[in-house]
């Protein structure tokens, strides 16, 4: 048998539950606001695998930055590290199609643009370093590798955010 007092303390009185309508109105009203945030994310995720292999290219191979023998290395972890960045930015399983893409775009703009701007042009692919020739052929793999970190960070956040 339920008591009197037990039964007041479930029912709050001066509480009403809003209509179904007002729900629906207010849940629309947060989406709304969210719409233009994931578009603008995966556009960023692909704008910064382009401009970072761009600038990595750029700067490992015409500047040639890294003067010591570690030089790979940094390339390296650099592409791992832009393509895991990349896809936590883009939060989706075709970070691992669309970053190495943009990577390998990245880079072969690098490499037809940057003998627009310096002359002589440093690059030519007679006489190309070996690290040009891996960061073409590799790089997008390196990257897919860096995407596939990410995602894995991505997967994370959402179940600690969902429990």
């Amino acid at each position: 048998m339920v008591s009197p007092e037990h039964i007041d303390n479930q029912k709050p009185e001066n509480e009403q539950t809003p209509s179904p309508a007002v729900e629906q109105q207010v849940q629309a009203v947060g989406e709304e606001k969210r719409t233009w945030l994931k578009p603008l994310m995966r556009v960023a995720a692909i704008v910064l695998a382009l401009v970072g292999s761009f600038a990595g290219f750029w700067a490992f191979f015409s500047l040639q930055l890294p003067q010591s023998n570690n030089g790979d290395g940094w390339a390296l972890l650099g592409t791992v590290l832009l393509g895991a960045v990349s896809t936590v930015l883009f939060r989706s399983w075709w970070a691992l199609l669309v970053i190495p893409i943009a990577f390998s775009a990245g880079a072969f703009l690098a490499m037809y643009l940057i003998p627009l701007v310096i002359s002589p042009n440093p690059l030519a692919m007679n006489d190309a370093p070996f690290g040009v020739i891996l960061w073409e052929i590799f790089g997008p793999i390196i990257a897919a590798f860096g995407a596939l970190l990410g995602i894995s960070i991505v997967k994370t956040l959402e179940q600690v955010r969902q429990q």
